[in-house]
């Protein structure tokens, strides 16, 4: 499958020495903890980095510089299940007490219980919606999201100190090279709004 410009854009940043990243996990803050220390890092089956090869050779990462990063959160690209529950008629009374079961069943997911977000669909009779959601979508976490090929725009964090804004203003061209156009008010204060369309 080809790839889309926003894709084709991360290929050539990440040319330029660039993290890119799509659906970091929750919101800005959670989404910068989730951003890796190291380009393509190598994690034993228990979670640690593996520091050494079979050899017994130190493995050298490079480090990911966070003055060029340029990454969504899952918020910037969710899938709003909820307004399918709305929008399917299927929860005609009790709708409030539906959606604080829900938002439980989320937090118990993001504690590593599986299947209680279904649990709870069947027993109000709405997993059908859970069902017949769009093909392709990828989780993170109790997250449901669009990949960059279901969307055509998204807000991206960057660094927002003085080096962060330079080095955003230095791929403006890059952005633009690759078909894609932004809003941004030039400034750390303001994410950047990348459209791929």
């Amino acid at each position: 499958m080809a790839k889309n410009k926003l894709e084709v854009l991360f290929d050539r940043l990440r040319e330029e020495g660039w993290y890119c990243g799509w659906a970091h996990y929750c919101c800005q803050q959670c989404a910068w903890m989730d951003v890796p220390d190291y380009f393509d890092p190598q994690y034993d089956k228990d979670g640690y980095l593996i520091r050494e090869d079979k050899d017994g050779n130190e493995i050298e990462y490079k480090d990911v510089d966070l003055n060029k990063v340029l990454f969504n959160h899952s918020q910037d690209c969710q899938y709003d299940i909820d307004e399918e529950f709305m929008q399917s008629g299927l929860l005609e009374e009790g709708e409030d007490d539906f959606f604080e079961e829900w938002e439980a069943a989320r937090w118990a997911e993001e504690d590593g219980q599986e299947g209680v977000m279904l649990e709870v669909a069947k027993a109000w009779g709405v997993e059908s919606v859970l069902e017949n959601q769009p093909e392709g979508l990828i989780r993170e976490g109790s997250f449901v999201c669009y990949t960059p090929d279901m969307q055509t725009e998204s807000c991206f964090c960057f660094s927002g100190d003085k080096e962060g804004v330079k080095n955003l203003k230095a791929i403006l061209p890059i952005i633009e090279e690759m078909g894609c156009s932004y809003n941004w008010n030039g400034k750390g204060d303001m994410r950047i709004s990348i459209d791929w369309s």
